[in-house]
């Protein structure tokens, strides 16, 4: 049966209960078709594999244009009200709206940035999320077992500058953290000792013993000193 054309979209609204955030979109097709988002800032997730306290309610059916006016009128009024509450960061599709002025998604505090500031400042953001920090950690993990980071690290490890500063920094660090240094010191000599009981006894018994008979030297070199200078 063929799809009616007023019903060829829907307007959505997500609530994410664990973050007390919102998402509205508005999606070409059916509510069952898999789709979930677009949000480049919120989390994605497959139809299959919603996160636990994440729910979607069906605002309002119609026409693909009908729904794109209705997604751009709902999140105005979000903007005006609650924005802080929502992971949307533009107005709607500009294909239907106008995004001129206050509605561009680059519009922020009475000025449209530039497309670098803009990127800039959204990958600031982003890289504060979730997935954002982990992505960045799973990257530096990755890079720093590569030749050219290892190289790199290689030679300014040689520099002046980095081998003052690292003394400057252990200096420090010895200074904040001395009493938790010397206790582990004293945990690590503890245990290396436990470890090594019995080697470390035999060396001292053969040093105690070389000792012995050092001093027994001397002495006697001494003695025979003492009758020569008789």
């Amino acid at each position: 049966m063929e799809k009616r054309v007023e019903q060829e979209a829907f307007v959505y609204l997500w609530y994410d209960a664990p973050n007390k955030k919102y998402y509205l979109g508005k999606h070409k097709g059916t509510p069952d078709d898999g789709y979930t988002h677009s949000s480049t800032i919120w989390e994605s997730f497959t139809k299959d594999a919603i996160p636990e306290g994440v729910s979607r309610r069906i605002l309002a059916y119609g026409t693909d244009e009908e729904m794109c006016i209705l997604e751009h009128e709902l999140l105005v009024d979000r903007k005006k009200r609650c924005w802080d509450r929502y992971y949307n960061n533009s107005l709607g599709d500009p294909r239907y709206v106008d995004i001129s002025g206050e509605n561009h998604p680059l519009w922020k505090g009475g000025i449209s940035y530039d497309s670098k500031t803009y990127h800039r400042e959204y990958m600031r953001e982003w890289n504060k999320t979730p997935k954002g920090k982990e992505y960045n950690k799973e990257y530096m993990r990755n890079y720093q077992q590569t030749p050219t980071y290892k190289e790199y690290q290689r030679e300014y490890q040689q520099k002046p500058e980095y081998k003052e500063y690292r003394r400057e920094y252990m200096k420090a660090y010895h200074l904040r953290n001395r009493e938790k240094i010397l206790a582990q010191k004293k945990e690590y000599n503890r245990e290396y000792y436990l470890r090594n009981k019995e080697k470390i006894r035999a060396e001292r018994k053969e040093y105690m013993k070389e000792y012995r008979l050092r001093k027994k030297a001397e002495r006697q070199g001494e003695n025979t000193l003492d009758r020569f200078m008789e």
